[in-house]
Order: C-alpha cells, then structure tokens, then sequence
C-alpha cells in the first residue's frame, strides 16, 4: 500500500466521512465536488477533448469525448456519484487517462441525475447514447462499457436493458466498486461500516431513495445485480475489501458467473471506495494501465474472425 493511499484514506476519513454524519444535502455534495473539479488540470496535450452538446432531437443529452490521435476503440464511461453528483468534469482525468491505457476514444455521458429525474431517466439517457454510437456506424466488438460505484451499477443496468431490447451489446464491461443493489442490503454495509473511509452506511438508502423515488429497490433498470444476467459480455470487476459495497462486487462476480458471464473480480485491501479513479495513487494508475490492456483484449477477441481468449 503506498504512502499515497495511506495519506488520501487519512484525508477522505476526515474531511468527507466525518463531514458527512448527517442526513444527506444534495446541494452541498454537489457544490463540493464541483469545488475540487475546478482545481484539476486540463487533459494532457495526446488527448484531445471534444464537448457534445445535447442533441434533443435525437434523444441525446450532454456529452464529450476524449480521445488519443489514433484511437483503436470506443469506450462509453458513465462517472458515478450516487445518481445526485459529480460529473463530466469531475470524471475528466479518469477518462483522459484511460483514453491513454486502452488506446481508445472515450464518450463521458452526462445523464440526468436525481432529485430532478428518477429512474430509469438515467438508463434511458445512456440507452439513447448507446443506439446512437451504433447508429452512426460504430462496430459494437469495437466498445467496453465502463463506470464507477453508481456509475458501474449504471453500466451493468444499460447491458441488460440493452439485451432486452434485442440491440447488440459491446466487447465487455469494466466496473469500478459498482453499486448495483439499491435496496443496500449487502451485508459489508455494516460489517465494513468501521473501515471503510468514505461513507456511512445511512447515507446511500438516502441517496437510493432520492433516484428510486418509490420504485422497488430491487427493480433490475436500478439494481442490476438482481435482473437476468445471461448473456451479458464478459466483466472486470474493480473493488475494495474494506468498502461498504464490496458485497454488490462478490455477489454480482457470484451471480454473473453461475448464470455463465465471463467476470474477473479484483480486490485490493485498505484502499477507498473507487480508488481507481483516484490519479494521484500509484495503484489506481497500476489498475487503470490493466484496464486498458484488458479492454484491448476484449475488442481485438471480439471482432469477427478472432481466436477466443483461453
């Protein structure tokens, strides 16, 4: 474990746990985050970052694309957030840097979010944005999902209403500590309460209400670990063992390989919730240069022709 890891669970215990001991502010949340994504430094020079405006009449909401000069794939990232904050900007380097790894343009998606609009406005949002890729020509074997906590959650949610609606599904999909069980009942949300240095376990039921806005909890469009995983793409799982959602990882890696989904489970022990996405931790870049050889490998399987991989 670095010194960098050590020095960032001591700031997030003190700062964002301790800060966060009452009933959840929705405002606050979002002006804070938007605060520190104000401080992050531009894409470097090799990626080129390119807005997207909503397109209404295509069903299209806000977007932008990072991508290397030559990209070799597509990668559609949904950043997390709990469904109420964060954003394209907050979820900049994350994307920029796996543009870097995986050789890839990135689409960051910014789907609408809760209180505002509940579910399945997000899934809807994403959905929209997945048809639109294959409708402007992009190969689907060519694609990997990818997102973080609500945003993995989100990504695994869009793979089954994608199947569902009978449209092709992508190369594979890489999740980031997704939260994918809305009704919170993993059993890590106490057992790890103590260790882990971002949350109290009150605040996601909160967070969870808010999104499902008296939708069962257990509805697969918002908790995706709970639908019918057959036929889903093969899954690289990214989490923690001393987070509060480390029971949504192992159950949803439990379910999606008994149902016959390929899923890769990585754990790292005393790091925070979505640490990959945390650039200044020598692991998280560790990871992301992994993601980036895995997404690789995942495309170049996929296209037609490709010898499987063992």
């Amino acid at each position: 474990m670095s010194i960098q890891s050590v020095l960032t669970n001591l700031v997030l215990r003190w700062q964002f746990k301790r800060g966060s001991r009452g009933p959840l502010n929705v405002a606050a949340a979002r002006h804070k985050v938007d605060q520190l994504a104000r401080r992050y430094p531009p894409p470097p020079a090799s990626v080129r970052h390119t807005p997207v405006p909503a397109d209404p009449a295509r069903g299209l909401c806000p977007a932008e694309w990072l991508s290397v000069a030559a990209p070799k794939r597509t990668v559609l990232y949904f950043h997390g957030g709990g469904y109420f904050f964060c954003s394209l900007a907050t979820h900049r380097p994350t994307c920029a840097y796996l543009a870097r790894t995986a050789e890839a343009r990135v689409l960051s998606v910014d789907y609408r979010m809760a209180p505002e609009h509940t579910c399945p406005a997000a899934v809807d949002d994403v959905l929209a944005w997945w048809k639109a890729l294959l409708t402007d020509g992009t190969k689907p074997e060519d694609v990997v999902f990818a997102g973080d906590s609500a945003g993995g959650g989100l990504a695994l949610a869009t793979l089954v209403a994608a199947r569902d609606a009978g449209l092709p599904l992508p190369a594979g999909a890489v999740l980031f500590s997704p939260w994918c069980d809305l009704s919170c009942s993993g059993d890590t949300m106490q057992t790890q309460a103590k260790a882990d240095v971002m949350f109290n376990p009150h605040l996601l039921p909160e967070a969870a209400a808010l999104y499902l806005a008296g939708r069962p909890a257990t509805d697969p469009l918002a908790s995706p670990l709970f639908a019918d995983l057959q036929g889903l793409p093969p899954l690289m799982i990214h989490a923690s063992r001393h987070e509060i959602l480390l029971a949504d990882s192992t159950r949803l890696h439990d379910r999606a390989s008994v149902q016959g989904v390929r899923s890769e489970l990585h754990l790292k022990s005393r790091m925070p919730h979505v640490w990959p996405t945390m650039l200044m931790l020598p692991e998280a870049r560790r990871t992301l240069a992994d993601c980036g050889r895995w997404i690789a490998q995942r495309t170049e399987a996929a296209r037609p022709g490709a010898r499987p991989l063992s």
